[in-house]
């Protein structure tokens, strides 16, 4: 099982072009985009259309810029969040504007995953028995990384828009 994480375009549809080809090439058997997909008016039906082209299982989680008439011109909608289990533990995906490293979801039990962006910066570690993995942005990043992350039976990765290693962290032993 590998998944491909991103957040934050907001509206760029040069970055969400580049998650377009990002996807083509790693093959991942899903995508999760943690929030604020959209972010401009004109941009809104284009990147619309370019998550079609996202040959995965998608998951379209809602940020808190992402507006009901810009996600009404997705095919699927978006959730508030994501879970699934994968590599022995829960996943949990979010945008990070309600969970994150300092309020933690509830479901949660030591060992499991919180993924979220929001904060336009990368962040991986074990936080409070958790692996806490904030996936930084493709589009503006605040800590000056356009990035994106794959989760394997390995752990989690933060990889460079070319594909290069930036930070790792394997999963927990909980």
């Amino acid at each position: 099982m590998k998944i491909a994480v991103f957040a934050d375009i907001h509206g760029s549809v040069s970055a969400m072009q580049k998650v377009v080809e990002i996807c083509n090439c790693e093959y991942p058997n899903k995508v999760v985009i943690c929030g604020d997909l959209f972010g401009g008016f004109s941009t809104n039906a284009e990147i619309a259309r370019l998550t079609t082209k996202i040959n995965s299982v998608l998951y379209l989680v809602r940020g808190n810029n992402d507006r009901s008439h810009e996600i009404a011109l997705l095919q699927y909608g978006m959730d508030d969040n994501a879970v699934m289990y994968h590599f022995d533990r829960t996943l949990f995906f979010t945008h990070g504007d309600i969970y994150n490293k300092y309020r933690i979801p509830p479901v949660l039990k030591p060992g499991d995953v919180l993924i979220y962006g929001h904060t336009h910066s990368s962040l991986i570690e074990y936080y409070s028995g958790l692996n806490v993995l904030n996936v930084g942005s493709v589009a503006s990043p605040r800590d000056g990384v356009a990035c994106y992350m794959v989760l394997d039976n390995n752990g989690a990765t933060v990889k460079t828009l070319d594909g290069e290693e930036y930070l790792a962290l394997p999963w927990s032993q909980y």
